[in-house]
């Protein structure tokens, strides 16, 4: 039953995104528009999505635990993805501007612009999506730290700067919600409804971003080339799998729970198709981003038939 609810998500999503290549190819989505749509996710529809969900967790001992077993795990697992990604570039032979790319998109996933979405539909209480917001949160460490010092070669940024971008309107939110939800406060209907219905729209306008990213360039040749294959073969699947063994090896070994929910959210988000937003990092910094288009586009359509794999193996492991 989960695996056909995960399949119809995916689906869901994918005519949601070619919706977004439709528009953008009759220019009914511009450049201009493409950027107001993200600005307007980044900004405020998942702050909205955030808050209204994290605050409203039932929060217990189980949840907590959880958490924190997340956390650990994210970083276990964008560890073993960016040690993945040096090693397969090495033996691959990809080199300068490109090589980095590949790196960086194996190691960072459209965590929130995919995940928040598919997490809140297959896990509808907001406990799914409060993990994938620690797994989110995590990730945002390695972005703006070694994401960044991949990308030095063209353009240096302080490290000051880079702990800047962890404040932003979507850890604002968390942070809030999460206080929120410690106390014990709850949003009065009358603010809950109009906030939680504007992060409902966060899936819609998310999804419209990325097909109009990914109809921005050419993207036949992205099927011919063999880097994107073995990026999306460790990325999406081998490393995801190798998590998951570790995680059953270690919760077995020391009698450590960690819930169904937690494992399948920190396991999927490792195994997500790449970041959207590398591609616009790859431009900022003056490197491959025709590249990054390229991983994007054709991981994003592989997840397809991916992520119900990986989805499937933690329910069965």
């Amino acid at each position: 039953m989960y695996l056909s609810i995960i399949t119809n998500q995916i689906l869901v999503l994918a005519f949601l995104a070619a919706i977004g290549v439709v528009a953008t190819k009759f220019k009914i989505i511009s450049e201009e528009v493409k950027n107001s749509i993200a600005s307007i996710v980044f900004n405020i529809t998942l702050p909205a999505l955030i808050i209204t969900s994290v605050s409203n967790v039932e929060i217990n001992k189980e949840v907590l635990n959880n958490s924190l077993l997340v956390f650990l795990v994210a970083n276990l697992g964008i560890v073993m993805l960016y040690a993945t990604g040096k090693l397969s570039r090495f033996i691959i032979g990809v080199h300068g501007k490109k090589g980095n790319v590949h790196v960086i998109h194996t190691m960072l996933g459209n965590v929130a612009f995919l995940g928040y979405p598919l997490f809140s539909a297959l896990f509808p209480g907001g406990e799914g999506l409060f993990y994938a917001v620690i797994f989110h949160l995590t990730q945002d460490i390695y972005i703006w730290t070694i994401g960044v010092l991949e990308f030095h070669n063209s353009q240096k940024i302080t490290f000051k700067e880079s702990l800047r971008h962890l404040i932003n309107p979507n850890t604002i939110a968390f942070g809030v919600g999460l206080l929120m939800l410690i106390v014990g406060i709850r949003f009065p209907e009358y603010l809950y409804k109009p906030l939680a219905g504007l992060g409902k729209t966060t899936i819609y306008l998310a999804m419209l971003y990325i097909g109009a990213v990914l109809a921005q360039n050419p993207m036949l040749k992205a099927f011919k080339k063999k880097e994107i294959y073995a990026l999306v073969f460790n990325k999406m699947l081998l490393v995801p799998f190798v998590l998951l063994l570790i995680i059953n090896g270690i919760t077995t070994l020391f009698s450590i729970e960690i819930g169904l929910i937690a494992k399948t959210v920190v396991v999927m988000q490792t195994a997500m198709p790449c970041m959207a937003m590398v591609v616009v990092l790859a431009k900022k910094f003056g490197s491959d981003d025709i590249h990054a288009t390229e991983n994007l586009f054709l991981s994003t359509i592989l997840s397809l038939a991916t992520l119900p794999v990986i989805y499937y193996l933690v329910q069965i492991l």
